[in-house]
């Protein structure tokens, strides 16, 4: 089994590493390796099972809507991490990086999730994360965010050495907001001068890889909650 320690934690020293020295190409190979570890195998064409694989293949779908409540986040579900973590690569890759359009807004990806939401989900209340959960047709959700990663793996293949210190213009900051895909609440609306900050390449490391990883481990941390709770009823 992948863990975190042995074979995450060294590529993300290496990419820091590579950034520091402005290695381009040793760069993105890392960051679309790291990429590809966030989701499923299929993404990056790898044949062996990624983290998101090994923590989401066999979730059944009680425990992908199972409302819970992870230390320091609030209430959580599985389908709402997924979604969480897909929404803002999509907007981070699309509009702050490749400054195109997102996949979200592709396809009719809304109507297929069977969802009203299209912003990153920080500012949802409890009853609007049960509702949510219950509703989201989970294998679009699946769709969207394989489409989602593989555009990001060709986005960060094309990205020059010159972009890599280059940061989000204020043109495309007004993009998100305007699409509403950050609100205009104490819990979404500081994403933005958080990312306004960051130049790509201290985006492929955050959002695009770290956020992912940690959003997983909250996945496998309400799944291992969930078994316990299991196991003594």
């Amino acid at each position: 089994m992948l863990t975190i320690k042995e074979n995450w934690n060294p590529l993300q020293r290496e990419l820091k590493n590579a950034l520091a020295c402005g290695d381009a190409e040793q760069a993105k190979a890392i960051a679309c390796q790291l990429h590809g570890l966030v989701h499923t195998a299929s993404v990056s064409n790898r044949r062996e099972k990624t983290f998101q694989d090994e923590i989401l293949g066999d979730v059944s779908e009680r425990a992908f809507r199972h409302l819970c409540s992870p230390k320091y986040q609030g209430y959580r579900t599985l389908a709402f991490f997924v979604f969480h973590m897909t929404r803002i690569e999509d907007i981070c890759a699309n509009v702050l990086i490749a400054n195109d359009k997102q996949v979200i807004f592709e396809s009719a990806w809304l109507q297929q999730m069977n969802i009203p939401f299209q912003d990153t989900g920080n500012a949802m209340t409890e009853n609007e994360m049960k509702l949510f959960s219950a509703s989201i047709n989970r294998e679009a959700l699946l769709a969207y965010r394989r489409s989602v990663g593989r555009k990001t793996q060709k986005i960060i293949q094309r990205i020059t050495a010159s972009q890599l210190k280059t940061r989000p213009d204020r043109q495309q900051i007004a993009r998100v907001l305007s699409e509403k895909s950050v609100l205009e609440h104490r819990d979404s609306i500081w994403l933005l001068d958080y990312w306004q900050k960051k130049n790509i390449g201290g985006l492929l490391m955050m959002p695009l890889t770290k956020h992912q990883i940690l959003h997983l481990n909250d996945c496998l941390e309400i799944i291992k909650k969930g078994k316990r709770i299991s196991q003594s009823c």
